[in-house]
């Protein structure tokens, strides 16, 4: 297919690696923060990334260059108006979701396809903010997109069957695999790992067993490649703990709230991965 040039909203952890999927994969991609130091952040975080990948023989100096010069901070979102799909990836907030879209439909031409990556947020409702919403969908990635395949779609019943079409070969041509989800409480992957990391969270809270020795039962029980502490660490302590208390809201079901030993951990800056420390030490 002819590359199609890729808009991301947002340089945070998703947003940045959405961006660098992109680029790793041909496309020209545009990045847009809510100001240009955030942005040059974002973009530093990725060549950092990238930098570590040579370091370990993963890719050359020269594949990561190349890389790197596919992705361009833009200052405004008019500088947009060229590509064929722009992600949103930024905070899970409701407001600022929303009044983004309503900046983004006055710089973007009508046929732009924008896909939110909300991972908790109805897409149905966010839709009813947009004027055209025929033109909007759900692409939920997963951490770090680089590496995971799969990709949540989820359609509204306002979505144009063209931009369903178009959104759902880019992501093959990234070799990515759709999945298409009613829009739902946390899809399907967050509905179902949630509660089981809450859970796991819970038998530490209790003392049945360590973090090392919940995650090696049920790699070696259930046959989970990681376990689901070790997975909660990567995703951040304080980004499940927003999706378990955002179901329990949603499905009203108190045993979504999150256990003490997430709450206890965010409250001491413990936030996983990116902080260096969460269940386990980085």
């Amino acid at each position: 297919m002819k590359k199609s040039i890729i808009g991301v909203v947002g340089t945070g952890i998703m947003g940045g690696g959405i961006a660098q999927m992109f680029a790793e994969q041909g496309f020209h991609t545009l990045i847009w923060d809510t100001t240009p130091a955030i942005t040059a952040s974002g973009q530093k975080k990725i060549r950092t990334r990238l930098e570590a990948s040579v370091a370990k023989g993963k890719r050359t100096a020269q594949e990561a260059e190349a890389i790197l010069s596919r992705i361009q901070p833009v200052e405004h979102l008019s500088a947009l108006a060229g590509v064929t799909l722009v992600i949103e990836a930024i905070i899970e907030d409701f407001d600022a979701k929303t009044n983004l879209y309503v900046q983004l439909e006055k710089a973007l031409p009508q046929q732009t396809a924008i896909g939110t990556n909300t991972s908790s947020l109805s897409v149905s409702d966010l839709a009813r903010s947009l004027i055209h919403p025929e033109r909007f969908l759900g692409i939920h990635f997963f951490n770090p997109p680089t590496k995971l395949e799969l990709v949540e779609v989820i359609a509204t019943k306002k979505l144009a069957p063209a931009t369903l079409k178009t959104v759902e070969e880019i992501l093959g041509h990234c070799g990515k695999t759709a999945v298409n989800v009613k829009d739902s409480p946390g899809f399907i992957v967050n509905r179902l790992l949630l509660p089981l990391i809450n859970e796991a969270a819970r038998l530490v809270d209790a003392g049945v067993a360590s973090p090392e020795e919940i995650d090696t039962a049920m790699c070696l029980g259930a046959m989970h490649p990681t376990g689901p502490l070790r997975v909660a660490d990567l995703i951040g302590l304080d980004v499940c703990h927003h999706i378990l208390t955002s179901l329990s809201q949603a499905l009203n079901q108190p045993a979504y709230l999150p256990a003490a030993a997430l709450s206890e951990r965010i409250a001491a800056g413990h936030l996983g991965r990116k902080t260096g420390q969460g269940f386990y030490t980085y």
